[in-house]
């Protein structure tokens, strides 16, 4: 099956940190604990179009969009490989934001390296180097030279070999990161850019995802509108995730909240596993939440397992979880002994087991 990955606020990595043996009370409760509501679920694609829509209208679209000129390349120094002045007429364009202290981009050059020897002939890789240059953390300004930055950044490069076999760049005094990047709604790197043969952006996303764009775009088969839709609903997801906690923050608007929980799973968003994870792990304890609807968490984390083949532990720890929650002691020790079982030999293990011991004491008890 195949799942888009999205960047959002609860890294996957943090939220199994965080739900991985986590049966404590709820964060925050006691006299201002939240309460309990249920709310009617969206069921039908036209309604959850209705709401989603309602919710777009606090969203702006970034200025760079697919299917626009690409900015230009505003470079300090090139580090390594021959300069680029421009994007020629029928040549591919790859143009990835990196930097020294980002350990996600370090892994993804091989990865980089293999797409430019992948299309030698058709392709021309950028590394871009941006955010590096020190600053004062509280006034801002810069507190390395440039001179010293391009030192460094060519040391690093150099100590890379050939896990980075292709050009390398330093940009001009961030206007590439304003230029592409802030100007693109990415914030988050590594970052690349597709630049196709008519100058134009084709596809923005992340490198470990590029071959399949990349692939079309040199073959001539790549439609921009269709990267343009796919670039909307990456924004649209990265938008959402927050949008939905803010409603669930308040009683005000928790019923809203919840209604958008629903309609996302009538979208694209539902196929964004780690997004939903996150969504029903929050719904069940994060102190911020006004009100729980445990039936909610339930059909986010059971759509998350279904997109993960049930094949993540803590996916089916946050649904044993919302189970367990709601009452159903004996849906959630089945479903934890599932997550132990699949975690075997993993760092996982201890604290699943000791989830699932919880459980089972809890059930013990009634």
């Amino acid at each position: 099956m195949k799942i888009r990955t999205l960047s959002i606020t609860l890294s996957a990595a943090a939220l199994l940190a965080a739900s991985a043996g986590a049966i404590a009370a709820h964060p925050g409760e006691g006299e201002h604990a939240p309460h309990t509501i249920t709310v009617e679920p969206v069921r039908s694609a036209e309604a959850a179009q209705k709401i989603l829509e309602r919710e777009r209208a606090a969203m702006k679209m970034p200025e760079l969009m697919v299917g626009m000129k690409a900015p230009k390349l505003q470079i300090a120094e090139w580090v390594k490989g021959d300069s680029v002045r421009g994007f020629e007429n029928g040549q591919t364009y790859v143009v990835e934001f990196w930097a020294t202290w980002c350990g996600p981009c370090i892994r993804a050059f091989p990865h980089v390296t293999e797409v430019q020897e992948k299309y030698k002939d058709d392709l021309t890789v950028i590394g871009v180097n941006i955010w590096d240059r020190k600053k004062n953390r509280e006034t801002g300004e810069y507190t390395e030279t440039m001179p010293d930055l391009i030192q460094r950044v060519d040391e690093f490069v150099a100590g890379q070999g050939d896990k980075m076999g292709y050009t390398v760049a330093i940009e001009e005094s961030d206007k590439m990161a304003e230029n592409w990047m802030r100007a693109a709604g990415r914030n988050g790197i590594p970052s690349a850019f597709i630049v196709d043969g008519a100058g134009k952006i084709a596809w923005a996303g992340h490198p470990m995802t590029i071959d399949e764009p990349l692939a079309k775009v040199i073959k001539g088969e790549w439609d921009l509108e269709e990267g343009r839709k796919a670039q909307v609903a990456e924004l649209e997801g990265r938008y959402f995730y927050p949008r939905t906690m803010e409603l669930l923050s308040d009683d005000a608007t928790a019923e809203q909240g919840y209604e958008l929980v629903y309609a996302m799973l009538q979208s694209p968003m539902a196929d964004e596993p780690m997004m939903l994870n996150a969504i029903a792990w929050n719904i069940l304890t994060n102190d911020k939440v006004a009100a729980r609807d445990y039936d909610a968490a339930i059909a986010a984390a059971s759509a998350a397992a279904e997109k993960t083949d049930w094949k993540d532990p803590s996916v089916i720890d946050t649904l044993a979880r919302a189970y367990f929650d709601k009452g159903n002691r004996d849906k959630a020790i089945e479903l934890q002994g599932k997550a132990v079982e699949i975690a075997k030999g993993t760092r996982m293990e201890a604290d699943l087991t000791k989830t699932l011991e919880a459980y089972k004491d809890a059930s013990n008890e009634d």
